[in-house]
């Protein structure tokens, strides 16, 4: 009789111990499924978080290689160097070959700005197409910007030479200066127009538009020796 009372309250606290063990282990398994599900839903999250990003660069891309292309094509247009026209614009480097740079959005337009400012410097020009022509308005104003270079040229040449009478160290200087500044007068225009030329319109003057403005400044020249006489 006590070899049962023994057998039976081993086998009750057998009993307790397994239902403990099994509470546990299933209060195990559902942290653990808790824990799982947790982090399936940080992982989700972070490839939403990697999704977004990726589309945010890729549009980011797609958008400065769209402003560089633009700024390629005025920069074509404005012709920087005298007589020299940029190619196509070359293709963007493989990813590998360039150094890891930590640019945020802000720093690659501030860099985009930058470039815009050197190749345009200011307002943007105007371009008549790729022909390097002048508008047909320009060639009959030309003697007159002769003319008015001309004149202002003529003027300081007097003034030079008016300075040349007075008694000063520098006077046959000034009056070198002043005659060869009579001389230059006719010319002092096709600088000028040639400036003007290649930065409004990315052309050259021809032969005939420099006749037209040395004609022009030798009639303003002309005009002001009679006036003088």
């Amino acid at each position: 009789m006590t070899d049962y009372r023994n057998l039976m309250s081993e086998l009750a606290a057998t009993v307790t111990r397994r239902a403990t063990n099994l509470a546990v282990a299933e209060r195990a398994y559902h942290d653990g499924m808790a824990a799982a599900a947790a982090e399936l839903r940080r992982a989700e999250e972070d490839a939403k978080e990697t999704d977004r990003r990726a589309a945010a660069a890729a549009s980011a891309v797609v958008e400065v290689d769209r402003e560089a292309e633009r700024l390629w094509s005025d920069l074509q247009r404005t012709r920087v160097w005298p007589g020299h026209r940029p190619g196509a614009a070359p293709e963007p480097a493989p990813a590998t070959a360039q150094p890891p740079l930590d640019m945020d959005d802000d720093a690659s337009v501030a860099m985009l700005a930058r470039v815009a400012h050197r190749i345009h410097g200011g307002p943007p020009r105007i371009a008549l197409g790729d022909n390097g022509k002048l508008p047909a308005l320009v060639p009959p104003l030309l003697p007159f910007l002769g003319a008015a270079a001309t004149a202002v040229t003529a003027t300081l040449a007097s003034a030079l030479a008016a300075l040349a009478t007075l008694d000063l160290p520098v006077a046959g200087v000034l009056r070198l200066v002043g005659w060869l500044a009579y001389f230059a007068s006719p010319f002092a225009g096709i600088p000028i127009a040639t400036r003007w030329a290649r930065r409004r319109w990315s052309a050259r003057l021809d032969t005939g538009g420099v006749a037209l403005i040395v004609l022009g400044g030798l009639t303003a020249l002309s005009a002001l020796i009679i006036a003088l006489a």
